[in-house]
């Protein structure tokens, strides 16, 4: 398109063409990180627990009882888990954060089967060293195996699904697996602090058992608060002391079952 204008002493002529492109503006600050990898700047106000796709009963072509659904749950590498194990043990930041961009059962299932292993494999151990020092014969006790499976499963299944329906019921739109996840990564810090306590120094297996304690309490009772924050009820008022209470008497079974053993003559 041209336009000209006339003057006594000269003549203007300005060609602008039509087809060519407008200046646009690009926001980098709405680019998309990866799915389930830390990012610095986020918001403290964990995103509301997404299901992998098709997921959701109804909108999957697989049923839940094939390999086929499971398998979206495990869609993580081990970077993934290493830094969501990380988040669990040392709770700076904000495990759902993370979690809820890819929901995982890789570290749910697998953080409390080690723990449940480990806890066995310290404890005979711990105990064969005080029977040997006491100068009698040590048998593994595959009872103290069962206890651990029994009480570890437990407490991620049982409780994980009442803090489930109790949130549900009052509005905070929770996830299982979400919840699941949450007492599943919780067991973590047991691992390090089971492998400690095989130190013949009873004051010592109490600061690991009190430290596991805060370790693993705060990142539960963060990471239940920001969920039952979705609603705007005073839930959390009753629930997390509730929660506490119980995470308590767990503590003080791993202590007096697993990281107790003393030397006698």
């Amino acid at each position: 398109m041209s336009h000209a204008q006339s003057n006594p002493d000269y003549n203007i002529v300005v060609d602008v063409d039509d087809d060519e492109p407008t200046l646009e503006f690009q926001d980098f600050a709405t680019a998309t990180a990866q799915p389930g990898r830390m990012t610095t700047g986020g918001s403290s106000a964990p995103p509301p627990y997404q299901p992998p796709a098709g997921a959701e009963p109804g909108t999957s072509a697989h049923s839940v009882w094939t390999a086929e659904y499971w398998a979206q749950y495990f869609n993580v590498d081990s970077q993934d888990v290493v830094q969501r194990t990380y988040l669990a043990v040392v709770p700076k930041d904000s495990f759902l954060d993370v979690y809820n961009a890819n929901p995982d059962l890789w570290g749910t299932f697998w953080i409390p089967t080690s723990v449940i292993f480990t806890m066995f494999v310290t404890a005979s151990l711990s105990q064969g060293i005080a029977e040997a020092l006491a100068g009698s014969q040590h048998a593994y006790d595959f009872t103290m195996l069962t206890f651990a499976v029994f009480t570890i499963y437990t407490y991620v299944l049982v409780v994980g699904a009442l803090v489930y329906g109790s949130t549900k019921y009052f509005g905070s739109h929770p996830g299982l697996m979400e919840c699941f996840s949450v007492y599943g990564y919780g067991m973590a810090v047991w691992i390090p602090v089971s492998v400690l306590c095989v130190l013949p120094f009873n004051w010592f297996r109490w600061a690991m058992v009190a430290l596991g304690f805060a370790s693993s309490g705060f990142f539960i009772m963060r990471s239940v608060n920001q969920i039952v924050s979705r609603s705007n009820g005073s839930l959390h008022k009753a629930i997390i002391p509730l929660l506490l209470v119980a995470h308590a008497l767990l503590v003080v079974v791993f202590k007096f079952k697993f990281f107790s053993y003393s030397v006698s003559s």
